[in-house]
């Protein structure tokens, strides 16, 4: 009983991992993304098309409506608690252009790979 526990326990840390639920680097080069009262800084960002990368929000103000955040063509749902890193793993082969906006839409950024 005490291993199925354990088995469960590890297979939900590594899929809050995978899908970016967790804090820290998840492999390549990390850039670090801030949510302020004027939006994301940067809104842009360009990446090298064909290397690991590792996205890091970080919600630093209550004076904006990106309390979350939705990702990509699938539209990926991640809270952004205030204070605390978020992170969005992108592996090589991303599509050239990747958007990203609060729930509502109201506030967007951009990755761009070249």
């Amino acid at each position: 009983m005490k291993t199925k526990h354990l088995a469960l326990a590890a297979a939900a840390a590594l899929a809050a991992a995978l899908t970016g639920c967790s804090g820290g680097r998840l492999g390549g080069r990390s850039i670090h993304i801030e949510v302020t009262e004027y939006g994301f800084e940067p809104a842009q960002v360009v990446i090298p098309k064909n290397a690991d990368v590792t996205l890091v929000f970080t919600r630093t103000t209550q004076n904006t409506c990106a309390t979350d955040l939705v990702f990509g063509p699938q539209r990926e749902p991640h809270d952004l608690p205030l204070n605390q890193d978020v992170t969005i793993w992108l592996p090589k082969g991303q599509p050239d252009t990747l958007r990203f906006a609060c729930g509502m839409d109201m506030v967007q950024g951009m990755v761009l790979a070249k």
